[in-house]
């Protein structure tokens, strides 16, 4: 079995039991937006990843490194007792996947659909509404919510005809 289905299957019960504790308590906005800061710390913060996934450090000072972070953060107390879990059950390490399935879970629940947008150059606010009053005309979702991406993989390099890397 790949590792990828393995953490999804371990990832999809976490992020289920979130998803349920958010709407159980009328959390669901706050936890949410905690989750996409947390997401957001986590992508810019490759030194606290690596410490907090580090089996050689004890749980309890990952728990205190991990709450002095977020401290400033507010999050919202079932957040940051869901993030205790993770550590205590050493599944820190799969908080991306569950961060994903947990989003997904709850863009379904609210109905809000996701469009991948790759292109050359960043797009502008009004091509950015343009194309989500496009993709919500199309699809019939109620909300579209834009993961773009910046900079092409591949171009083509014409004096030379050899394809090269740019970002």
């Amino acid at each position: 079995m790949s590792s990828k289905i393995l953490s999804s299957k371990v990832a999809d019960p976490y992020a289920s039991a979130l998803l349920n504790l958010a709407s159980k308590t009328n959390t669901l906005d706050t936890i949410t937006s905690d989750i996409n800061d947390l997401l957001e710390l986590f992508d810019s913060n490759e030194n606290l990843v690596r410490y907090l996934e580090n089996p050689l450090y004890s749980k309890s000072s990952k728990k205190v490194v991990l709450e002095k972070v977020i401290k400033p953060l507010s999050f919202d107390k079932n957040t940051v007792k869901f993030l205790m879990v993770l550590l205590d059950r050493n599944r820190i390490s799969l908080l991306e996947p569950i961060i994903e399935k947990y989003l997904q879970m709850v863009y379904d629940f609210a109905d809000i659909k996701i469009a991948q947008v790759s292109s050359a150059t960043p797009l502008t606010p009004e091509q950015e509404l343009d194309l989500i009053s496009r993709l919500r005309n199309r699809t019939g979702a109620t909300e579209i919510k834009l993961l773009t991406k910046c900079g092409c993989v591949f171009a083509w390099r014409f004096k030379s005809s050899n394809w090269f890397k740019c970002n």
